[in-house]
């Protein structure tokens, strides 16, 4: 099974299963529990201490992995927007809605260049998407307008290390989203360690 193989593994096979149109075995495996073991999602939420009642982008959802503990923490009175492109996977993360009872997970399918949030939120999350991004500097600079006041925006992508790496760029270095971030007015706020395989940082509108 897919789950058992390392997390660089799983990034190729994320890139053939994209091209083979595997989106419903995607999602399973790719949802499957024992992800927890090297994603660490609960520790990863943890980090960003998100406060009840708070609105979330999960910017890029796909089926909708980290969708459900943003949900949870955010809580009854909060909403997590499931952000993606992606009519497969808009589709799956309604699915899920509907099994797992979650009226607090709003699907949004976006555009590539538009993230179509329907109002302003406290966090955008994105994990494992930043690097399928064009034109990301445009893209986080009017994004901006979509945070409110004191909103963040949280990145978590693979290390470029490893043989997989020089065979698919389906990864970004964490120096190169900091560099892009800060060109479209964001400063860091935190730089976490917490999942081996990638890097996670949390940024916020520069102060002028």
């Amino acid at each position: 099974m897919i789950h058992k193989l390392l997390p660089a593994q799983i990034n190729v096979l994320l890139v053939i299963l994209g091209l083979t149109g595997c989106a419903q075995w995607n999602y399973q495996d790719l949802s499957d529990p024992s992800r927890d073991v090297w994603q660490k999602p609960q520790g990863v939420v943890e980090k960003l201490s998100i406060a009840r009642g708070a609105r979330v982008a999960d910017l890029g959802a796909g089926g909708g992995y980290f969708t459900w503990h943003l949900a949870k923490a955010v809580g009854a009175r909060g909403t997590v927007y499931a952000v993606d492109t992606k009519e497969s996977s808009i589709n799956m993360i309604i699915k899920e809605m509907v099994a797992r009872g979650t009226p607090n997970v709003r699907p949004v399918r976006a555009e590539p260049h538009d993230p179509r949030l329907p109002e302003p939120v406290d966090l955008v999350f994105s994990c494992d998407g930043y690097h399928d991004m064009n034109d990301r500097v445009d893209y986080f600079r009017s994004l901006a307008s979509s945070l409110r006041p004191g909103g963040r925006v949280a990145i978590l992508d693979f290390h470029p290390r490893g043989f997989f790496s020089s065979m698919f760029v389906h990864r970004t270095a964490k120096e190169e989203v900091r560099r892009e971030m800060e060109a479209a007015g964001y400063q860091l706020l935190n730089d976490y360690d917490v999942v081996d395989s990638q890097h996670f940082q949390v940024f916020a509108k520069a102060e002028r």
